[in-house]
């Protein structure tokens, strides 16, 4: 057992590492990586880099977010959104984090949109990087010095909460 978290906590650290080389890299629609990227192509570029899985299989949905979202790995704790007080202490370093924001197709946001329309990395210290469109970058935003964020967070996923993840990598990597 203690082998195992070692390994996830390497695991994070590796996802964390490889998500602050992309600072700054570029938007762009539709794309993930390895020079620009949208929100899940980020999410994704590092998830497949780091553990060699690809994170919109198994999910549903017609946008790359809501696969990511809804696929089979991992464990997923939704927020209600009109909560204002989050607990974000349940959320770990390298965990996914969805926003329930505006879709690039929507001219209006919608309310009863149940899906996520943005999705990030958090890097712990409330503090977590995506690929912001309106920034047209990779950046590092912050939930204590921006309320809107933690306000429109809807859930956060844990992939290392899944043993496959971890046995499959062992297993890849001979350990």
């Amino acid at each position: 057992m203690i082998k195992a978290n070692f390994k996830e906590n390497e695991l994070r650290e590796k996802i964390i590492k490889l998500a602050l080389l992309q600072h700054h890299k570029l938007y762009e629609h539709g794309k993930n990586g390895p020079d620009t990227f949208d929100c899940a192509g980020f999410v994704w570029f590092l998830y497949y880099e780091i553990l060699r899985i690809n994170l919109y299989n198994h999910g549903f949905g017609l946008s790359t977010t809501t696969k990511i979202l809804t696929n089979n790995y991992g464990k997923t704790i939704l927020f209600c959104e009109s909560n204002r007080n989050k607990d974000l202490s349940v959320i770990k370093d390298g965990d996914i984090l969805f926003f329930h924001r505006q879709s690039m197709n929507e001219t209006i946001p919608k309310m009863d949109n149940k899906y996520p329309g943005h999705c990030g990395i958090y890097l712990g210290n409330n503090s977590f990087i995506h690929c912001s469109r309106p920034k047209r970058q990779v950046v590092i935003s912050n939930f204590a010095s921006n309320e809107y964020w933690e306000k429109v967070l809807v859930a956060s996923k844990d992939i290392f909460s899944d043993n496959k993840i971890l046995e499959m990598k062992k297993i890849n990597t001979k350990l």
